[in-house]
């Protein structure tokens, strides 16, 4: 499913988020979206999910705007759509088997025979067969990862979200999680966004890469392109560099004067 980001505005108080989001994400591809702690890029994927308007703009889903669909629809349209939050976001009174069957057992009319084995097959594609009757507490923080992106992918969406699938992991466990991303990337062929600031993980699972700063995307390009940019707001977030912000107008015309002047050289 082809996602299109369209001028997209939002505010809190009077505070801009985002001011002016545009972005085609391909079908069949992962767009990784990087950028400061607090600028915005779960904001955006609410926005995505479609459970959170914007003050302006649209979002199209395979032409569809997702603002426009009605009360009746949107059950079925999120279902589309697979999510694996931050922290996992398991429901702790639950088990591991009704925390990723939880949608299909809501929505749907499925038999809880069908049910349980759609659970039983997404916990082994995440590798985790034989713990249904867990609980959460019962589960490490990658386990619970796991678990919650067995449940993203339990209503077999065609696109998945992941929000900063590696946070809070040690390196081992960070490299495993990036590994399943690719391995879903790889079965399922769908169409997937992980907003992270972990560099390690947006190189390793991501076709393209985009920065959100300032509101907008200052910058897109596939991992190799994002290494070699000349981008210098993208430079300072990919290098760690704590010099002073410069805002994305800035940062525009700073680019696009470096390649006039390297154009007028050469």
């Amino acid at each position: 499913m082809m996602i299109e980001i369209c001028d997209l505005h939002k505010s809190f108080g009077g505070k801009r988020v985002l001011s002016g989001v545009n972005l085609k994400i391909e079908t069949g591809e992962t767009m990784v979206i990087i950028g400061r702690s607090g600028c915005g890029k779960s904001v955006l994927m609410k926005h995505v999910m479609g459970i959170m308007k914007p003050d302006s703009g649209k979002i199209l889903i395979d032409g569809v705007n997702v603002f426009d669909v009605d009360d009746d629809e949107i059950n079925h349209f999120r279902m589309q759509i697979g999510m694996l939050f931050q922290g996992a976001a398991l429901f702790d009174s639950l088990t591991v088997r009704e925390n990723v069957g939880f949608s299909l057992y809501e929505h749907t009319h499925l038999p809880s025979e069908e049910i349980g084995r759609r659970v039983k097959e997404k916990l082994r594609l995440v590798g985790l067969s034989g713990i249904e009757d867990l609980m959460p507490a019962e589960l490490s923080g990658g386990m619970k990862k796991r678990v919650g992106l067995a449940r993203a992918i339990c209503t077999e969406p065609k696109i998945i979200l992941y929000d900063e699938p590696t946070t809070g992991l040690d390196p081992i466990m960070a490299d495993a999680i990036n590994d399943l991303i690719l391995r879903m990337q790889k079965r399922l062929q769908i169409t997937s966004i992980v907003v992270t600031h972990d560099m390690t993980s947006a190189y390793k699972v991501g076709t393209r890469i985009a920065l959100l700063y300032d509101g907008k995307i200052v910058g897109a390009g596939t991992p190799d392109e994002i290494r070699k940019t000349e981008n210098p707001v993208i430079r300072q977030f990919i290098t760690g560099s704590a010099q002073g912000p410069i805002t994305s107008e800035e940062a525009s015309h700073r680019y696009l004067v470096g390649n006039h002047d390297n154009h007028h050289e050469s």
